[in-house]
């Protein structure tokens, strides 16, 4: 009886490893890798991703902490949907303790009526990489954001 407790947990958890990893996207651009991935909260009206920032070869991001790092993020990302273009609400630097890489939470109003084929997240990166990247959300889930 215990071990197929055991397996019904394992498998549990193998397919919300499994269910998670779609809503993940990552990039790898001048030395940095970035792992966007959506967080999906049905019962609020906001979009959440988590942004993942840290140096290819492992070493710990130096002046990490300089106050570039923390305040006028917001104008740095954007959700763009054909023609409409979403500001976040909030971006918040993650406090996590992790010197290796830099965490960030993103917050869109979730709009009412969107093209999921259009559908993608800028990020006019001056902080790491010097350059502007799409992520296609398209590619993050499969199902109406």
């Amino acid at each position: 009886m215990r071990n197929k407790v055991i397996i019904a947990v394992v498998l549990l958890i193998s397919v919300a490893c499994r269910k998670q990893q779609r809503f993940v996207q990552e990039k790898n651009i001048n030395g940095f890798a970035l792992r966007l991935q959506y967080m999906p909260d049905k019962d609020s009206g906001l979009l959440c991703f988590r942004l993942n920032i840290h140096n290819n070869d492992g070493t710990s991001m130096k002046n990490s902490d300089h106050f570039k790092f923390n305040y006028g993020l917001d104008s740095l990302f954007a959700f763009v949907n054909v023609a409409d273009t979403l500001l976040p609400v909030d971006v918040i630097r993650v406090a996590n303790g992790n010197i290796s890489g830099i965490e960030y939470m993103l917050l869109f109003n979730r709009p009412h009526v969107f093209s999921q084929v259009n559908c993608q997240l800028i990020f006019k990166d001056w902080l790491f990489t010097n350059q502007l990247m799409t992520f296609p959300l398209i590619d993050l889930f499969n199902q109406p954001i």
